[in-house]
């Protein structure tokens, strides 16, 4: 049975067939958002451009990318509101959405710190409409946490 898309724009429809795991990354955000408790770890497959930078930047083979309910709970206290005093939008559960773009379709990635225990972060920046969304990785074995994700004008 071909997929429904009652309501969504265009623009919408075009995320969802690219990347269909958006969805339940928002649906999940939503959850968070409107207080749930429950544990989740959401993981994306890394492939093409994504997977030559990590390699890049990181000096080994990540495979796999994850975000957990935590990092979204941090994303909503941290990001979720108040933003306009540092000059930033506040990220609402749609916008987790767009993490799979902000990921594999970044404009640029760059290594911005190692912790005291060699885990080194990732900053990607992508520019959709007039939005800059910025994402953060920090490196495990073979894999990257999705740690944030913030948005400026």
């Amino acid at each position: 049975m071909p997929i429904q898309y009652i309501g969504m724009t265009d623009k919408e429809k075009q995320l969802a067939e690219k990347y269909p795991e958006a969805a339940i990354f928002a649906a999940i955000a939503e959850s968070v958002w409107q207080g749930s408790k429950a544990t989740v770890k959401m993981e994306l497959q890394v492939t093409g451009k994504l997977r030559a930078e990590l390699q890049r930047l990181l000096g080994t083979d990540v495979h796999t990318l994850f975000v957990t309910d935590s990092d979204i709970r941090h994303i909503k206290k941290q990001h979720g509101k108040g933003e306009a005093s540092r000059g930033q939008i506040d990220v609402t559960p749609d916008d987790i959405a767009l993490i799979p773009i902000v990921l594999n379709e970044f404009d640029t990635a760059e290594h911005t710190e190692t912790d005291r225990r060699g885990n080194k972060k990732i900053l990607f920046k992508k520019r959709i409409d007039e939005t800059v969304y910025l994402a953060t990785i920090e490196r495990g074995p073979h894999k990257g946490e999705i740690r944030t994700l913030w948005k400026t004008p």
